[in-house]
């Protein structure tokens, strides 16, 4: 039999019993279904991680550390074990400048904490306290054109080192601390969402904001001007006993000179406040000495990067020198091993629904040889061999699997794209980033599931193909 007419003859048995076919079929359709959909959550929540991570800020950095770092997946970022530790200061940083394509390399400054914004009502002053944010201290040439162009209101400095404290806020805290006005879609019924260049920004403009932290102090220190006594008074400080600790609250204020939309410039840990360098190195010094003034020595360091096609040479002569370093793609790579074992799972727990149709296919599979006793002997009796039997009955079953994958893998990218509309709008809505997506099904899963499914069906059928095959064909006639 001709391998045409073999396959012309199985679809054509699907017909004869077309309730259990369609039946059956079905359970293979929810089966791969529920796969496409499930793995295709996966792909999709992977892909956005990725296009988080693959900004342009980010890919022109590189993150320098005193040791070598470890890249796998249990102990990523983590000091490796016997390594050298490397000296981080001043020194460094201009040997770092120095490497060709590094635009600029400074100390990774930053501070965690509540935001505090002091404004005047009335003519009196109000402190207005909003939620946890990082204070990161930036050179004037870290600050992207794309930095600048994502501002509300106000710009950033344009010095290297402003004479005056000076910082640029994000948005949607100063919102939330009823300060400013909402965004899109942080407005109420009948508010209007602000944009760039509205001028409800500009009160904001002239308002501050104040950094505390606390400073150990010593006999014979002299400790840092408190800002928040009234203008004029003079700080009384009693020495403390010799040799004995005590630990003051300090207070820094820096004037809001613009405010910037934290969904366009964002950090994974927290809405940042940018402060100028030398001043987040001043506030660097007094938090990290209990006996006063220390050399500078950082915890890490910022490489910025000039092009992004620059980033892997300009890591190599780091490591060459002896220092750990991360980049963003080494935190891509950690990512994609996560959602590796993450889509693995989600497939096996959707798998489950073509196992039980596998249960499915078999005793069709196994009801269509009873009912086709007569049939298959009158085919042996004839000629057909055991082999051509099998084939035959095998290839029923791979038509049962390969028509449920592909109607249910076209119902998989039709429920996906459904719920990405959704997702989309419900986002839009909320005044978060356009185009946001949870389910993609990319040509491999398509493929890997219209094979899976094939390969469950060929395996179902193997038994009852075997057992046609056996069948005696004089009992089998005898069955007329």
């Amino acid at each position: 039999m001709r391998a045409a007419d073999m396959l012309a003859h199985s679809l054509g048995n699907l017909t004869r019993q077309k309730l259990r076919s369609l039946l059956t079929i079905f359970g293979v359709v929810v089966g791969t279904a529920a796969i496409t959909l499930m793995v295709s959550l996966g792909i999709g929540l992977q892909e956005q991680t990725t296009e988080f991570f693959n900004r342009v800020d980010f890919l022109t950095t590189v993150q320098v550390f005193p040791q070598k770092r470890s890249t796998s997946l249990m102990n990523f970022g983590r000091p490796v074990q016997g390594g050298a530790t490397m000296k981080l200061d001043d020194g460094v940083i201009e040997e770092f400048k120095k490497i060709p394509g590094v635009l600029t390399a400074y100390p990774a400054i930053d501070y965690g904490g509540s935001l505090v914004v002091e404004s005047t009502v009335d003519g009196k002053k109000k402190s207005t306290t909003g939620r946890f944010v990082q204070f990161i201290a930036i050179p004037q040439a870290a600050i992207l054109p794309m930095y600048r162009d994502k501002t509300l209101a106000g710009k950033f400095w344009s010095e290297e080192n402003p004479e005056e404290r000076v910082a640029v806020v994000p948005a949607d805290v100063l919102h939330d601390m009823g300060l400013g006005p909402p965004l899109a879609g942080q407005q109420k019924e009948g508010e209007q969402p602000a944009g760039k260049g509205d001028q409800r920004w500009e009160p904001l403009l002239e308002m501050e904001v104040k950094v505390q932290f606390n400073v150990a102090v010593q006999k014979g220190e002299v400790p840092p001007k408190d800002e928040e006594k009234k203008e004029g008074e003079e700080a009384k400080e009693e020495p403390p006993p010799d040799g004995e600790i005590v630990t003051k609250r300090v207070t820094r204020k820096f004037r809001i000179v613009a405010v910037y939309d934290s969904a366009e410039i964002g950090f994974p840990m927290a809405p940042a406040v940018f402060i100028p360098l030398e001043q987040g190195k001043e506030i660097l010094k007094l938090r990290v000495s209990r006996h006063g003034a220390t050399d500078s020595v950082y915890r890490s360091i910022s490489v910025k990067v000039k092009d992004a096609s620059e980033t892997d040479r300009v890591q190599r002569d780091i490591e060459a020198r002896g220092y750990g370093t991360m980049t963003i793609q080494d935190v891509v790579s950690v990512i994609g091993y996560v959602f590796i074992t993450l889509k693995a799972v989600l497939g096996a727990v959707a798998s489950i629904g073509l196992i039980v149709a596998f249960f499915g296919i078999a005793n069709t599979m196994i009801m269509a040889i009873l009912e086709r006793t007569r049939e298959i002997g009158v085919m042996k009796a004839l000629g057909a061999r055991n082999a051509e039997i099998r084939r035959l009955f095998v290839l029923e079953a791979a038509a049962i699997g390969a028509v449920g994958a592909l109607v249910g893998i076209a119902g998989g990218c039709a429920f996906g794209k459904g719920l990405n509309l959704l997702a989309a709008w419900f986002v839009e809505k909320r005044g978060g980033p356009e185009g946001v997506y949870l389910f993609v099904v990319s040509p491999w899963l398509a493929g890997g599931t219209l094979a899976f499914s094939v390969l469950v069906a060929v395996i179902a059928g193997l038994y009852p193909a075997w057992r046609a095959a056996r069948l005696d064909p004089v009992a089998a006639l005898r069955s007329l």
